[in-house]
């Protein structure tokens, strides 16, 4: 079946008539049906957008080495400077897991007081469920005592090193692109441009 047959034929005299004809790559005459011509987008164009996600990623990663760097130094200050206190235990809530069928913590509300100021604050992700009216032992953050954790996770945490790891392979790809981006930068533009 030719094509002859399936194209009507004030159509196919329109294309092959057309006046909007552009001389492809090879320099072979290519009709276009219908619309504007497409037009490409400019190098310029790239070398912003580019240059848009390099600065929101050096963001992101300065946002990752505060946040790991204030981590560890929250560990440090509960740690040495912790308020040991015992916390009353208002209610819990089981937090609900993968299929959720299942408990997979809890976040239980507490009330505490430290010197003359009361406290009403959440202890969040406690591994049992804890009946209201149960004391427990919690250490308040000194810098902000709304902020308590349970004293047994207080001292099972440690400062690491190890937060350092995503942020600093992230750095690694961060330089790796930005010596691309350089790299293209300073490559001379093609005639496609």
């Amino acid at each position: 079946m030719g094509l002859y047959r399936i194209i009507p034929s004030k159509t196919a005299r329109y294309i092959l008539n057309s006046d909007e004809i552009d001389l492809s790559q090879d320099g072979t005459h290519v009709a276009t049906l219908r619309g504007a011509s497409p037009v490409g987008v400019g190098r310029r164009f790239w070398v912003v957008l580019g240059a848009i996600a390099l600065v929101i990623f050096a963001a992101t990663l300065v946002v990752s080495f505060i946040s790991a760097t204030h981590d560890n130094a929250r560990i440090d200050r509960l740690k040495g400077h912790g308020i040991a206190l015992s916390a009353t235990v208002g209610n819990c809530i089981g937090n609900l897991g993968g299929s959720g069928s299942n408990a997979s913590s809890y976040t239980c509300t507490a009330s505490y007081a430290i010197g003359t100021t009361r406290y009403h604050e959440i202890v969040g992700l406690m591994s049992t469920f804890t009946a209201p009216g149960t004391h427990l032992a919690v250490v308040a953050d000194p810098s902000q005592p709304s902020t308590i954790e349970l004293a047994s996770a207080v001292s099972s945490s440690t400062a690491s090193y190890r937060v350092y790891v995503a942020p600093g392979l992230l750095a690694a790809l961060f330089v790796a692109l930005t010596l691309g981006y350089l790299y293209l930068l300073r490559r001379p533009p093609s005639s496609r441009d």
